[in-house]
């Protein structure tokens, strides 16, 4: 079984490259400004450098700290649109990018007394 913090890599590339792709389709779409671009684009860019990060402790740090500002944002994000009664594809994905969150958090916060230093 691959270890948590290899796990938790896996999960916020992955997470991170579908965040991304869900702005391109809404500036495809021409929805490219909305409340949470800022946020997603820089959390986004924050999981793809510690997924990819060399070293363990870091990587598991940063990993911690991006699952768990993204975790808020999409918190923030489905509370915002039930708060003005939508419930569309966008607060379902929202919905559903916090489980991934919750994952890669405790992958992450597994490893981080276990990673060894750089």
């Amino acid at each position: 079984m691959p270890r948590p913090l290899t796990l938790a890599r896996l999960t916020a590339a992955i997470l991170a490259l579908v965040v991304l792709a869900w702005q391109a389709g809404n500036a495809a779409a021409g929805r490219f400004v909305h409340p949470f671009l800022i946020a997603d684009l820089i959390l986004s860019t924050w999981l793809l450098l510690a997924a990819f990060w060399p070293h363990d402790r870091p990587a598991s740090l940063a990993l911690l700290s991006g699952f768990g500002a993204m975790l808020g944002v999409f918190l923030s994000a489905v509370t915002a649109r039930m708060l003005a009664g939508s419930l569309d594809p966008g607060t379902i994905a929202a919905g559903l990018g916090i489980l991934p969150c919750l994952l890669g958090a405790l992958l992450a916060g597994r490893s981080v007394g276990s990673a060894s230093s750089p």
